[in-house]
């Protein structure tokens, strides 16, 4: 099985097809989608929040970055 952050560097992810990105949390029972056409994403201590291009937000509570892949356009975080 291919690690997640292999399919995100060779371009193997379905992901937003223009500049918007998709945002991830990885635990210990994998890697798990929980945004899709984020356009900005602004930390505020250990917590990040999310905005797609419709304004709609998210705020992933706790977390830190792990991976930012701009070629694939995947951003994903872990809990701290």
């Amino acid at each position: 099985m291919v690690a997640f952050h292999e399919r995100l560097y060779n371009g193997r992810c379905l992901l937003a097809g223009m500049c918007e990105s998709s945002v991830f949390m990885e635990d210990d029972s994998g890697v798990h989608k929980v945004m899709e056409d984020v356009a900005r994403i602004v930390m505020e201590g250990s917590d990040a929040i999310c905005t797609d291009i419709l304004g709609e937000k998210k705020v992933l509570e706790g977390v830190k970055l792990k991976e930012a892949n701009l070629l694939s356009h995947g951003i994903v975080f872990v809990k701290d």
